[in-house]
């Protein structure tokens, strides 16, 4: 692969990756609003999503250092 190829695939990982982690932030939040609220049940089941995306982004996080390194 050429250098620009390698570029393009580490920084549309690292995109990926913002993303995934702007998505857990919002459930996050909206997670410590319920929390101020009184919910407990509401909370937790919002950041039950954090088992998909959590190792998502761990993934992304991987393959944008892989890419790194085996072009570095």
């Amino acid at each position: 692969m050429t250098n620009a190829i390698y570029k393009n695939a580490i920084a549309a990982n690292i995109a990926a990756l913002a993303q995934r982690l702007s998505d857990a932030a919002a459930l996050a939040e909206e997670a410590t609003t319920a929390m101020e609220d009184g919910n407990q049940n509401q909370a937790i089941g919002t950041i039950l999503e954090f088992e998909q995306l959590l190792p998502e982004a761990q993934a992304l996080f991987n393959a944008a250092i892989a890419l790194h390194r085996s072009h570095a």
